[in-house]
């Protein structure tokens, strides 16, 4: 007796593969080790910062996402008609050591008023099975059959980061990509001291790549700013995340000619930010077992988009499998 298909990961490509196995009419159960789904598409709740923006959401993960496949677009227009997700810009802003240069354009970004979080807990809200704070142990086969934990089960789906697959499994192929580490450092200050902006991409600098303004991202124009650490410097700093603030801080001010410190600043690390490239295939599967790999090192990644298809088109193999 089996248990049915288990996918290990709730971050987006976890869940779109979860739901179409579901949609097939299988049943399958979701297992994430964090407390709450979103995966690197992470949100966090302001708490005792000693401002008035306690209880706000601020996204730290994934900072947006672009949509150009048909079938990842559709679902895009369903959340937009839900007001999970709204279009954010097409503009984000550029600088050097200077300071701001100008401007680049680019394909519509999309934000979430309520946090990038609230879209996998959205679409994973008619999944019947959906386990947080729930680490997978071993994923293996015995006798040619799929084991997790102990546990016959019909089929499995790894939708995690390959170094974090490979500590739980040698089923799946071990990964020659490397992950690059990255550091967000959340600002808040007392108002919007900066120009009008919705994001910087900081060009050529040993501290930071990007800086976002989460007041416009979110729609609310709080004074929130979330920056992402040069991932070299992010890689030494790993161990100890606030040690970063100082250079961060000081960088955002010269980048956006500041002279006011933020009211509250944090530091979150992401070991395992994104791949530094990414296969062309969907996903892998094994050639004759109902076990298979997706995330946004697959589909041309690492993009949301690309972690989506990648789930996706993972579960329809799966199911396409079971169905014999």
């Amino acid at each position: 007796m089996t248990e049915g298909a288990v996918v290990v990961g709730g971050g987006i490509s976890g869940i779109a593969c979860a739901s179409a196995i579901a949609e097939s009419g299988l049943d399958v159960r979701v297992r994430d080790r964090g407390r709450r789904l979103g995966g690197r598409m992470a949100s966090r709740t302001l708490r005792d910062s000693g401002t008035g923006f306690d209880g706000r959401v601020v996204d730290i993960g994934a900072s947006y996402f672009t949509a150009s496949d048909p079938s990842f677009k559709a679902v895009v227009e369903s959340l937009v008609a839900r007001d999970v997700v709204r279009p954010w810009t097409t503009a984000f802003h550029v600088a050097g050591p200077t300071g701001i240069e100008g401007v680049s354009t680019g394909p519509l970004r999309y934000a979430a008023p309520r946090g990038l979080r609230d879209v996998v807990e959205t679409l994973a809200a008619h999944l019947a099975d959906v386990r947080v704070d729930d680490e997978v142990g071993r994923v293996g086969v015995v006798d040619g059959r799929v084991i997790v934990d102990g546990a016959a089960v019909d089929s499995v789906g790894v939708c995690v980061p390959a170094p974090q697959a490979e500590r739980i499994t040698d089923a799946v192929p071990a990964s020659p990509i490397t992950w690059e580490p990255v550091i967000a450092v959340t600002c808040v200050f007392d108002r919007v001291r900066w120009i009008e902006l919705d994001g910087v991409f900081v060009n050529d600098d040993p501290v930071l790549t990007w800086i976002a303004d989460d007041g416009r991202r979110r729609g609310d124009l709080a004074p929130v700013l979330v920056a992402h650490v040069n991932p070299v410097l992010a890689a030494v700093h790993l161990h100890d995340p606030a040690s970063v603030i100082g250079p961060a801080v000081a960088t955002i001010q010269r980048v956006l000619g500041l002279d006011a410190y933020p009211d509250w600043v944090d530091a979150h690390r992401w070991t395992y930010a994104k791949p530094l490239v990414a296969r062309e295939e969907n996903y892998w599967l094994d050639d004759a077992l109902p076990l298979g790999a997706a995330g946004d090192a697959w589909a041309g990644g690492p993009r949301v988009e690309a972690a989506w298809l990648s789930g996706h088109s993972l579960g329809l193999a799966l199911a396409e499998r079971a169905r014999g």
